[in-house]
C-alpha cells in the first residue's frame, strides 16, 4: 500500500507509468482525487436520466390526470412511495409497492424478461424430474446394496447393483 505522491495523504489507487522505448522509466502513484485534478482520470459523475429516458424505461405512464394528482393517488399504502420516487430511485420501498405499481411494473418486466409470469427455474425443454416414488426406489436400492456389501452377501449385492442400474436408466426390473 502506497500513499499518493501528489498529496501524501490518501492511499494511491492509480499508478501512472512513464514509458520510454517500451520500458518503464518512472512511475507515479496517485489517489483518485489527485488524478482528477491532474487530468489523468475523468471525474465520476452520477448517471443522469432524463424524465423521458426513465419514462421510456418504465413504459411511460399514460393517463388523463396531471402528474402530481396521479402521484398522490397512486402512492403505495405501505411506505408512501410515489411513482416519481420509484422512477428516480429504481427500487421499490416495500412489498406492497409491487401491487401499488403493478401497472408500471408489468410492461417493464415484459421488456426485461420477455414475460410477465414466472416460468420456473428450469427451461420448458428440460427433462422431467423423476417422480418421488422412483427416487424412493433408487434410494432404497442403494441402501439395500450397501447393506448387502457390508454383510458380504455378494450374490445379492450383484443382483441389487443390476437392479439399480436398470432403475437409473428407467428400465423395468426383471423378476
Amino acid at each position: 500500500m502506497q500513499y499518493c505522491t501528489a498529496c501524501q495523504k490518501a492511499i494511491a489507487t492509480i499508478v501512472v507509468m512513464d514509458l520510454t522505448n517500451g520500458a518503464v522509466s518512472g512511475s507515479q502513484h496517485v489517489c483518485a482525487a489527485c488524478a482528477e485534478q491532474l487530468g489523468i482520470a475523468q471525474p465520476k459523475l452520477p448517471p443522469k436520466f432524463s424524465p423521458e429516458m426513465l419514462e421510456d424505461l418504465l413504459g411511460g405512464i399514460k393517463g388523463g390526470k396531471p402528474a402530481a394528482a396521479r402521484a398522490r393517488a397512486e402512492a403505495c399504502p405501505g411506505c408512501g412511495m410515489t411513482p416519481t420516487e420509484f422512477r428516480s430511485k429504481g427500487r421499490l420501498g416495500c412489498p406492497r409497492c409491487y401491487e401499488a405499481f403493478r401497472g408500471e411494473l408489468m410492461p417493464l418486466l415484459q421488456r426485461i424478461h420477455e414475460a410477465q409470469t414466472h416460468r420456473g427455474r428450469l427451461p420448458s425443454r428440460a427433462e422431467p424430474i423423476a417422480p418421488p416414488n422412483e427416487d424412493r426406489t433408487l434410494t432404497d436400492l442403494r441402501r439395500r446394496l450397501e447393506d448387502a456389501v457390508r454383510g458380504e452377501r455378494y450374490e445379492e449385492a450383484a443382483r441389487l447393483r443390476d437392479d439399480l442400474r436398470r432403475a437409473e436408466r428407467g428400465e423395468e426390473s426383471k423378476p
